[in-house]
């Protein structure tokens, strides 16, 4: 409680300061970047002609017709950097991003079974765009093995689902801009904007229900994003703004179609449930959204998440120990 009361009056004091933009280009050497793209690429691709084309409705296959997927290796942006232009039918999946997504999958999956803090996970994510400090990629950032997945089968079983699910719904929410015509959102009307993420958004969870493809690489993705600065210039948060009335609605369709999320393989570890249960973390999502305590929160766990606060994350009682002589530490 004590912990909580001095993180709840550090909110409301402290602004962290704004940091300038991000270079990304030292996280992965671009042969890592150059492999990402021929390997993963053909997975994607596969995935889009493949399993996501035999489920599409007769409409949703001629929109997919006019799309010229994309993946280079050299294109390092921002790591959540997904996009579709209508107007071209050019749907982008940079190399770096990918990574990045599978880097979000492992280590969630590690961490898992390690019984790791996953707050730093969060907080690596926030310092993204909240911190001066250079930060390595996510897995040497928080001391995850390279080659984690081979070091352990459940590590690799569960980063294999969330990232097939997770690529799943972004290739879909990319077609449905392309397909409902969405125009790039430069100098659009905001309120105009939120519905059209929503309205993709349940394009993809549309298709997905035929597929019968859990959502459990959404919640991952999603949960990451929600640590961004929406107010970085070019960032997913102004392309692609994640607002409340957006998780509200994922958490909405879940709730509603619990059994149409489950792959029929799976109904042994997979029931109702277990999808109302991802639908309840989307509802902490929407919450977390809306308030603005732990937003400033947030900004202010991003700004202070120094390498070593996050590579302490899988020694819990030190890593709690760390943040709390990091927020003493203010006030000396």
């Amino acid at each position: 409680m004590k912990r909580i009361l001095l993180l709840l009056f550090l909110t409301a004091t402290l602004v962290a300061a704004p940091t300038p933009t991000r270079d990304y280009t030292r996280m992965y050497p671009q042969e890592t970047l150059q492999r990402v793209s021929e390997v993963y690429g053909a997975n994607i691709s596969g995935a889009l002609y493949g399993e996501i084309k035999q489920q599409l409705l007769p409409a949703e296959l001629r929109s997919l017709a006019r799309v010229d997927l994309q993946q280079p290796w050299d294109h390092v942006r921002d790591p959540f950097e997904f996009s579709a232009n209508a107007s071209t039918g050019v749907m982008r999946f940079p190399a770096f991003s990918v990574k990045f997504l599978d880097d979000l999958a492992i280590a969630n999956a590690w961490f898992e079974r390690k019984g790791c803090n996953k707050e730093a996970i969060l907080d690596y994510a926030a310092a993204l765009d909240y911190s001066d400090q250079y930060l390595p990629s996510l897995l040497r950032a928080l001391q995850v093995p390279d080659n984690a997945y081979e070091l352990d089968h459940y590590v690799d079983d569960v980063s294999q689902k969330v990232l097939k699910s997770a690529i799943a719904f972004i290739l879909l929410h990319e077609l449905g801009h392309i397909h409902h015509n969405h125009v790039r959102y430069s100098g659009m009307d905001p309120a105009r904007i939120r519905r059209e993420e929503v309205q993709a958004d349940q394009f993809a969870l549309n298709v997905l229900r035929r597929m019968r493809l859990p959502p459990m690489g959404m919640a991952v993705w999603f949960t990451a994003l929600s640590m961004r600065d929406p107010l970085v210039e070019g960032s997913p948060s102004q392309t692609h703004p994640l607002t409340a009335e957006r998780m509200q609605a994922i958490a909405d369709t879940l709730r509603q179609h619990p059994e149409d999320f489950i792959e029929p393989d799976n109904r042994e570890r997979w029931d109702a449930d277990t999808v109302r249960g991802i639908a309840a973390d989307f509802d902490v999502l929407a919450d977390s959204l809306r308030d603005p305590d732990l937003r400033h929160l947030v900004k202010l766990r991003g700004a202070k998440a120094t390498p070593k606060l996050l590579a302490s994350a899988c020694d819990s009682e030190q890593h709690r120990q760390d943040w709390m002589d990091t927020f003493q530490q203010l006030f000396r």
